[in-house]
């Protein structure tokens, strides 16, 4: 019975059952015709629109006269401009250097010739034992070439004043009794010739007599051919022999003094390379270690004792606290403006915001080396000279550094985002009455602030902000395809050229007109904002 009456109560037949559904059919159409009304009203809104101006959202900027100034800020390192810097000129022999055995502590106020680095010298000083060794044996070859080469002039001495004079005395001795033997033979063979012409002796006996002359002749030319030989021949050959002997002996002795020259010089400089490991102060001044934290490899050196030091490397500094100066890193975008001799306002970092004045003494040809780090950003070193640097100033101070490069006063500005490049020229979108009007405009220098206005624009003119929407209202010179797409440069390569062609773009809205410290900004470039 009771699931009868659920059933019933439950049924579209039963009259509570049709109330509810009255009721949801009412509701449904009170809000189908809401949603209508609510949908014509809007067509009606936006149809005849919202009741505002069309000028609504314009973003003007009121053209006034200002002085312009131009300026760049970078980080640099100050460091005395009268630095001595303490190297090492031991040579490196095959080897990567010289260790560090003392060092003076930095900070050290040391006076002239007073000791700074000792470097390691044993391997010099077992060098130096073998090369005295070499000296003594090239020593003791002097020595005896020198003896042998006095040896040869007393030869040629002994000689020609003693041996030739010996041998010519005997064979003259021979000569001599050469003619006696013969005037004897000759008169006893005339002698004989009488005798055999009485019958006294036979003719055998005549004939030997004869031959007795001859064999004294004989023996008469041997001799003075053996004198004519000595004189002319064994002579000059002796002499020809004893001479070279002299020459070789002096050649062997000047070349064995050459060599011990060679070996003293290079015991000598040894030496002097052993004395050199020994660094000592050349003037008075404060030690300030030579450490070099920018190796582009990745490598530091740093200068304590072990530290292996290369030839010809600093060190150790002792600079001129009278003579001070910053060393930065200029940005090439921002080096064109940067001239010698320009003013600029130091503020050392730790100094209690002192401000100290000078000026640009330097700028680096060419750019820096570039690392990884900083990919293809160029940089160019400067040097700015302190004027009257204070004693709480030293080297290895970081220090802002403003450089003036260029102010003009009293001149018209527009913002670089008014300014709209067209082709080659440039453009103020100036809102007058209601309407646009596309002015021509001649460019000065910009901070990346500002533009100079030279012409086309006057104090009080009204420019847009966002130029580019505003394209549709105003008229410009048609331009080819290829020259629509550029970039407005806001670094012309001169500050008195004229800036570079734009592009058929707004410019984008800049940075400070200075650009942040290194510490806050990671980079103080000024970049080109490409054109929409």
């Amino acid at each position: 019975m009771k699931q009868l009456q659920a059933d019933l109560q439950n049924s579209k037949y039963h009259p509570r059952a049709r109330h509810v559904a009255h009721r949801r059919g009412y509701v449904l159409w009170v809000v189908l015709a809401l949603v209508a009304l609510v949908a014509v009203a809007g067509w009606s809104y936006w149809g005849a629109g919202d009741g505002r101006p069309k000028d609504y959202n314009i973003v003007l900027h009121n053209v006034a006269r200002d002085d312009f100034t131009l300026t760049v800020t970078e980080r640099g390192e100050v460091e005395s401009a009268g630095v001595t810097d303490v190297i090492s000129e031991v040579k490196a022999k095959n080897t990567p250097g010289l260790s560090i055995l003392r060092i003076v502590p930095e900070g050290t106020v040391v006076k002239k010739g007073d000791f700074l680095v000792e470097l390691d010298s044993s391997a010099l000083r077992e060098e130096r034992t073998a090369e005295q060794i070499l000296v003594n044996t090239a020593a003791a070859l002097v020595v005896q070439s020198r003896n042998i080469y006095e040896t040869a002039l007393i030869a040629k001495e002994e000689y020609l004043n003693g041996t030739y004079v010996q041998e010519r005395q005997t064979i003259e001795s021979e000569v001599f009794v050469a003619e006696e033997n013969r005037s004897r033979a000759e008169e006893y063979h005339e002698f004989s010739k009488r005798l055999a012409a009485k019958g006294y002796i036979n003719q055998l006996q005549l004939e030997a007599d004869k031959f007795a002359v001859e064999k004294s002749q004989k023996e008469l030319d041997a001799a003075k051919t053996k004198l004519n030989v000595i004189d002319n021949y064994t002579k000059a050959k002796m002499l020809k022999t004893l001479e070279s002997d002299i020459v070789i002996a002096k050649a062997k002795w000047e070349s064995d003094k050459n060599s011990l020259e060679l070996e003293e010089g290079k015991l000598k400089e040894m030496d002097d390379q052993i004395a050199k490991c020994t660094l000592v102060a050349p003037k008075d001044g404060t030690v300030t270690y030579a450490h070099n934290r920018e190796n582009w490899g990745g490598d530091e050196f740093v200068v304590k004792e072990g530290a292996v030091i290369r030839e010809r490397q600093a060190v150790i500094r002792l600079p001129d606290p009278a003579k001070m100066r910053v060393a930065l890193n200029v940005n090439e975008s921002l080096i064109q403006y940067v001239r010698p001799g320009m003013p600029a306002t130091i503020s050392p970092i730790g100094t209690g915001g002192r401000a100290l004045r000078g000026s640009v003494d330097k700028i680096n040809q060419y750019a820096e080396p570039g690392g990884w780090r900083k990919a293809n950003v160029k940089e160019y070193k400067a040097l700015v000279t302190i004027d009257d640097p204070g004693a709480e100033l030293r080297s290895g101070m970081t220090a802002s550094v403003t450089i003036r490069c260029e102010e003009i006063p009293e001149a018209i500005q527009a913002p670089v985002q008014a300014v709209y490049a067209h082709g080659k020229d440039y453009y103020a979108f100036v809102f007058n009455n209601g309407d646009w009007e596309a002015r021509p405009i001649k460019v000065g220098p910009t901070n990346d602030k500002f533009f100079v206005i030279e012409e086309g624009l006057a104090e009080g003119d009204r420019v847009a902000m966002n130029p580019r929407a505003y394209l549709d209202q105003v008229k410009l010179p048609q331009l080819a395809p290829e020259s629509k797409q550029q970039v407005v440069k806001l670094t012309p390569e001169l500050p008195a050229a004229k800036p570079a062609a734009g592009g058929d773009a707004a410019v984008a809205s800049k940075n400070e007109a200075q650009p942040k410290p290194a510490a806050e900004s990671g980079e103080a470039t000024t970049t080109e904002p490409t054109a929409g």
